[in-house]
């Protein structure tokens, strides 16, 4: 698969509002070796899903996108 197939992929994958705050999120690479998803509005995140390898990108770019969209995020609101 072509880079640029690969990031069609990963652009259409669907995330909900943000749990915490009903914010965008945004699906991100980081480092080149995982993906997490972060709120533009109030910064919660998922853990980063790593990859070993180009076949496992896709994959962790979902699975990141499945904890969001199931609401398991760290939350950055005070006293959390």
């Amino acid at each position: 698969m072509s880079d640029i197939e690969m990031q069609e992929k990963i652009d259409k994958i669907e995330l909900m509002d943000c749990p915490s705050c009903g914010g965008s999120g945004l699906l991100e690479e980081e480092s080149g070796s995982g993906f997490c998803v972060t709120c533009l509005d109030c910064g919660s995140q998922t853990v980063i899903i790593d990859f070993k390898s180009e076949d496992g990108k896709i994959s962790a770019a979902q699975k990141a996108a499945d904890l969001w969209n199931t609401g398991k995020v760290i939350s950055c609101s005070p006293g959390e």
